[in-house]
């Protein structure tokens, strides 16, 4: 088995070298497009929008910052408490602490990524793992998930993610995604540590044989090492 976990942090970058963003000739196309197709605040309080908010802070992460699916209109007032609840100001001046360790881990279906969080992580710990979300979110098959419920899958992940850049008493946060890609690592969890678990395909296969998982595992586990290969033999951009 070729499990390499590749640990990496990044530094947090400063407000100031994420203006960029709009500056960007895309901004001012995209920040109109969302204030025309949404007429009301999404804080629901009735008034009309002024403000392009980043549901999910960007932090300078370019998929975030331009990602239609992050974006909502809101008033002013609504964004300014959003803003001040998110960077830990919304309590009167004393800047709140965020100090979970976040820790992403990836790899093809049946690499063992749920038995490897299990074995690291302590009681109480943050683990947002794919399947359970969409058991918890009622999809009948561990493994098999009505496309219906996808998209809700998906939001409660992000907004999980989301709330980790508030005040909280979390001290470790794990997530658990294929993310075949190094972008799709990024996005997912910018400025985590990275346990990759390159488990080889045929091993993959095997586990999925005998732990009866549908045909489409199999297609997943061969798609994910085609994408990944891919990816690793990319030219950098």
């Amino acid at each position: 088995m070729r499990a390499s976990p590749a640990h990496r942090r990044r530094p947090r970058q400063t407000a100031a070298a994420w203006r960029w963003v709009y500056d960007d000739p895309r901004w001012p196309l995209l920040r109109d497009q969302v204030l025309s197709e949404e007429p009301l605040c999404r804080a629901s309080c009735g008034r009309a929008p002024t403000v392009v908010d980043h549901i999910r802070p960007h932090r300078g992460n370019e998929q975030l910052a331009f990602d239609r699916a992050n974006l909502q209109a809101m008033c002013k007032p609504c964004h300014d408490a959003k803003t001040a609840r998110e960077t830990g100001f919304a309590g009167g001046g004393r800047r709140l602490q965020h100090t979970a360790r976040i820790t992403l881990v990836c790899g093809p279906p049946c690499s063992g990524k749920t038995s490897w969080v299990r074995e690291h992580a302590e009681p109480g710990d943050l683990v947002l793992d794919w399947d359970a979300l969409a058991v918890a979110l009622g999809s009948p098959h561990p493994w098999q998930h009505p496309p219906a419920l996808r998209p809700f899958i998906a939001e409660a992940r992000d907004a999980a993610l989301a709330r980790l850049d508030r005040a909280h008493n979390l001290s470790a946060a794990w997530v658990i995604a294929t993310a075949p890609r190094q972008a799709d690592r990024d996005r997912l969890a910018p400025g985590a540590s990275v346990v990759l678990l390159a488990t080889p395909e045929d091993e993959c296969v095997r586990r999925a044989r005998r732990d009866g998982r549908p045909t489409d595992t199999i297609e997943a586990i061969e798609a994910w090492w085609r994408t990944y290969r891919a990816d690793e033999h990319a030219p950098p951009k």
